[in-house]
């Protein structure tokens, strides 16, 4: 409780130097002189009518004459300007982010609010400017230049303030950027009645500092959690760096846009960017981790080292050099993002694969986690138009897994209760109990000895039940006389050479296919087999030899019409094939026992190889 009532009382006195700063802002009202109206007559197609009401803001675009590589206070009667509409990059109107220019706007507001203070909010914009109204200086952020020398860039968003004596005024902006991500008025500037605009702007700031604040306060219950749970418990690791990357992700959202950190801080703008890239670096680098600790087929080891390496070759770079250098190798270094990603897409495949439980609540906000951070990635390089959602989604990430760990605390505390209940009545119910057990024993015993048998890769019956299987039906042969025993040995062509092109997890796929494929083909009394290695057994007891040679032949076709790629055979074929050696043993064949009959079948194999593959041989 005490811990709690400190957080509770942080975090007003948070909300309240956040007010006292925003308030701060609100500097006294600009003085001009407005121009006359002939001048707004003569540029009425150029005017931009702004009606805010009382209670809402509108945003402040239209069109703009821009002078390109030019620093003006007003519109000039020499230079040829171009109409434009804001926001807009220097790249979608000169070719290149690394420019300045001056942009002028004529606008016209309600009369009712002539006299009035009226406020425009201007969001971070990448680089420097200067914004004049009617050729008086309102507001600045950086110093604008027509060097990189000469320019000092700052990104964090400001309120202007003037009290109308009109309705018509002009805004002029300088603005400068010598960067190649972002430059110019990017972000959509709104305008209104200072109220309002206020109202706005600390709604902004105190909900990013609420959601932030509740974030952090889960991510330090997590950690806590996780400490007095105890490093022996099982997942006390995990969940303590999943704490960890909780606090992160919080630091993370108050330095990211729309950068809230500037409303009570003095920090430069580019500690504020490495700070940002920073706290997204830590914070990815423990959600990797706790993705490693999880489950280690998400994120396979050499993964995960490559991923922690460029992690801190980052974090160095970030710490001892200039945006120029480490936002372009941050840039480079989330391409190994995709390894990451598919290598989460084929653990999360395996887990779907093997049956096993996971959380659906959990892989939805992975999966939302990524298309954001993906579309704020975009968004950065400038090849689309949206709005940042990292924010939006880490914290809605946090606030879910911090839901499920709720509940699924709950869940396990309710389950223990129910146990304790269950055990109770099991004591009441101990002979019942046993019995029932003792029955599921026997049939747990049953599907072991039936697993048993099974080839682990590819759903056929192993060398063992080949064995047993052979040996029974053999001796039922020999008792009937007039029985026939049918014994094939197959032979995957050229499976080294798939082996050695296609890699061995491809192999053991074309295993498995092929005994889907043969098993489909084969009536319900045929055995199959894996005798070794890409060699499988055939067993069939009772069937003419004829009906048999038929199956067969309809098993090599089945596989040559599913043609599945193999272009390094040593034969003009370019798809999979088997070879089959077949036995048969009836009243005027007889062998003197299973091996002879096994030794025939492979003579016959070896036959059809040399006779070139794909093909049937008996005896």
């Amino acid at each position: 409780m005490l811990y709690l009532h400190d957080a509770i009382r942080f975090f007003w006195i948070f909300l309240l130097l956040s007010c006292a700063i925003i308030f701060g802002h609100s500097s006294a009202h600009a003085q001009y002189e407005p121009a006359p109206p002939s001048f707004y007559q003569q540029h009425s197609e150029y005017i931009n009518s702004v009606d805010f009401t009382e209670d809402s803001s509108v945003p402040l675009q239209g069109q703009w004459l821009f002078y390109p590589q030019q620093f003006l206070t007003e519109s000039s009667a020499v230079l040829a300007p171009r109409v434009v509409s804001l926001p807009a990059s220097f790249k979608e109107l000169t070719g290149s982010n690394q420019n300045y220019g001056t942009f002028v706007g004529y606008f016209k507001m309600p009369k009712a609010f002539i006299g009035r203070r009226i406020a425009i909010k201007i969001p971070n914009q990448y680089g420097a400017y200067r914004v004049y109204l009617n050729g008086d200086l309102l507001v600045r952020l950086g110093d604008v230049g027509k060097t990189p020398a000469a320019q000092v860039t700052e990104n964090a968003p400001r309120i202007a303030y003037f009290v109308a004596e009109n309705e018509y005024f002009t805004l002029s902006i300088q603005a400068s950027n010598f960067s190649t991500l972002h430059g110019g008025i990017e972000n959509p500037m709104r305008i209104g009645v200072a109220q309002v605009i206020n109202r706005q702007f600390q709604q902004l700031m105190m909900s990013i500092a609420m959601v932030c604040g509740a974030v952090l306060g889960i991510g330090l219950f997590t950690i806590l959690f996780a400490v007095f749970r105890g490093s022996k418990q099982r997942n006390s690791k995990s969940i303590f760096v999943f704490g960890i990357f909780i606090v992160f992700l919080a630091l993370h959202n108050m330095f990211s846009a729309p950068y809230a950190y500037t409303a009570f801080t003095n920090i430069s703008w580019l500690w504020g960017t490495r700070l940002e890239y920073l706290f997204t670096y830590c914070a990815i680098l423990f959600f990797i981790s706790y993705i490693h600790l999880l489950n280690r087929r998400y994120l396979h080891p050499l993964n995960y080292q490559t991923a922690m390496l460029l992690l801190a070759l980052n974090i160095a770079v970030t710490l001892v050099s200039v945006p120029e250098i480490f936002e372009p190798l941050a840039l480079y270094s989330s391409a190994f993002s995709l390894s990451v990603l598919a290598n989460f897409a084929y653990g999360f495949y395996q887990t779907l694969k093997h049956g096993e439980a996971y959380s659906v609540l959990n892989l939805c906000a992975v999966i939302f986690l990524c298309v954001t951070f993906l579309n704020d990635f975009l968004l950065m390089m400038n090849w689309i138009d949206s709005v940042n959602l990292s924010f939006i989604s880490t914290s809605l990430y946090a606030l879910l897994i911090m839901f499920q760990q709720s509940r699924n605390y709950a869940y396990h505390t309710y389950y223990t209760e129910q146990l304790n209940n269950t055990l109770m009545e099991l004591n009441s119910l101990l002979d019942q109990k046993v019995k029932a057990r003792t029955e599921q024993l026997h049939e747990l015993n049953a599907k072991l000895e039936h697993q048993v048998k099974i080839d682990a890769l590819t759903g056929a019956y192993n060398r063992r039940a080949l064995n047993d299987e052979i040996q029974q039906r053999f001796a039922e042969t020999l008792r009937q006389h007039h029985g026939t025993l049918i014994f094939a040995m197959l032979d995957v062509d050229y499976f080294k050479n798939y082996n050695d092109y296609y890699g061995h997890l491809k192999g053991d796929e074309i295993l498995q296919q092929l005994v889907q494929v043969i098993s489909a083909r084969l009536p319900p009394s045929a055995f199959l087999a894996r005798y070794g290695g890409e060699e499988f057994a055939i067993v069939m007891q009772n069937v003419p030899f004829p009906a048999a040679a038929e199956l067969l032949d309809a098993v090599l076709d089945a596989v040559r019409r599913q043609r599945f790629e193999h272009c390094r055979r040593q034969d003009a074929k370019a798809y999979v094939t088997i070879s089959m050696g077949v036995a048969c043993m009836h009243r005027q064949q007889r062998y003197a026992d299973i091996h002879a009959l096994m030794k025939s079948a492979d003579a016959q194999l070896y036959a059809a190889k040399q006779a070139g593959r794909d093909r049937l041989q008996a005896v």
